[in-house]
């Protein structure tokens, strides 16, 4: 969605932002176990407040968030106690985790700097079908070769015009299977998500595939 979907969402809070979740999600809990966190570079697009950002700190070697509006940013650190510095204009630190209050789509590797893990829980969900190729090559141009990238999606029927969209297996493989190799590591069924009921859902499945960069 274009930037005022999202600082609108973030203004308004309660049901406009809950995809935020107030604990670590499985899937980061899930690299952790492989290994792939610990003592790696960890980049997370489209972080918001997510808890996910201070598991990863604890082992990480260093964790850049990247969002694009304010309030969720200063929540963040707010909500955790953090009294970052910001060392340079709309890049905030506070010890391991940096946050960068940038247009995802903006960025190059010489900014970012070396990417060992990509994170991304809802971000590529987050945008519309016109949309996501061209983040998904925003996030490529930023990853050497042998770099990770793990996504979340949801993929649910019957389709629906807003975010979070339905991203399945097929979608991934399109999207990602020239320049990665794609693992499918995780797909359970979901009958009590929140989205369910809200929606009128038949079926909502949550995925994770961890691509390897080529």
């Amino acid at each position: 969605m274009e930037s005022e979907f999202w600082f609108d969402s973030w203004e308004q809070g309660g049901t406009k932002t809950s995809f935020h979740l107030p604990e670590v999600h499985e899937h980061a809990r899930l690299l952790a176990r492989l290994g792939l966190v610990a003592g790696a570079r960890v980049l997370v697009p489209l972080c918001g407040k997510t808890t996910d950002l201070r598991f990863f700190a604890e082992t990480a070697a260093e964790v850049v968030g990247v969002e694009l509006v304010p309030r969720a940013v200063a929540e963040f650190f707010a909500e955790n106690g953090l009294d970052p510095v910001e060392e340079e204009p709309d890049v905030f630190r506070a010890g391991n985790l940096v946050i960068r209050r940038q247009d995802v789509f903006k960025l190059g590797p010489d900014v970012v700097g070396p990417v060992d893990l990509v994170y991304d829980r809802a971000a590529l969900i987050a945008f519309p079908d016109d949309m996501r190729q061209r983040y998904a090559d925003a996030i490529t141009r930023l990853l050497r070769p042998g770099a990770r990238y793990f996504i979340n999606t949801l993929e649910y029927h019957p389709r629906l015009p807003s975010p979070p969209f339905s991203v399945g297996p097929e979608e991934i493989a399109e999207r990602f299977g020239r320049a990665f190799d794609v693992e499918h590591v995780a797909a359970e069924p979901r009958p009590d998500h929140r989205m369910v009921a809200k929606f009128g859902l038949t079926d909502l499945v949550e995925h994770g595939f961890l691509l390897r960069a080529r």
